[in-house]
């Protein structure tokens, strides 16, 4: 099964590519522990609930302000060798002034509950990165935030 999303978003392509490939930018939107560096072939660190989850995602594609492809070399089986991809525009007619994210995560071997949940958090997560790049101010997972 595949995740797909679109969004737009009030920011540069440069701000959105720097969001989603540096380790300040992925803390600030996804989860505050994060390592990562925008260098093809890196393998970046994310990870959750005080590290019960880690995703271990290697950068395949980096094309500067237009597309990041993730393959995912570690983390919960049904995620290992699957694809996250951002594809990054700018927007159109209505959408001018705007960029757009196509975003992919292909791959995925889940049963639909499963999948709902994973399909869910992207979403989640993708407007974490627009209130992030609009407002300066995003919603990523926070070990404070497990504790409330």
């Amino acid at each position: 099964m595949d995740s797909l999303h679109q969004i737009e978003i009030k920011a540069s392509p440069e701000a959105i590519f720097k969001a989603i490939t540096e380790q300040e930018g992925i803390s600030k939107w996804w989860s505050e522990h994060t390592k990562a560096e925008p260098k093809e072939g890196f393998v970046n660190e994310v990870s959750f609930y005080g590290g019960m989850a880690v995703f271990m995602l290697r950068n395949k594609t980096l094309e500067s302000n237009k597309k990041l492809v993730w393959v995912v070399d570690g983390g919960p089986p049904p995620w290992v060798n699957t694809e996250v991809s951002f594809d990054i525009s700018l927007g159109e007619g209505p959408s001018e002034g705007m960029s757009v994210i196509d975003f992919a995560h292909r791959g995925l071997e889940l049963p639909e509950p499963a999948f709902g949940s994973v399909n869910y958090n992207w979403g989640y997560y993708l407007t974490s990165l627009k209130y992030y790049l609009e407002n300066g101010e995003g919603m990523p997972h926070t070990d404070a935030a497990m504790a409330g």
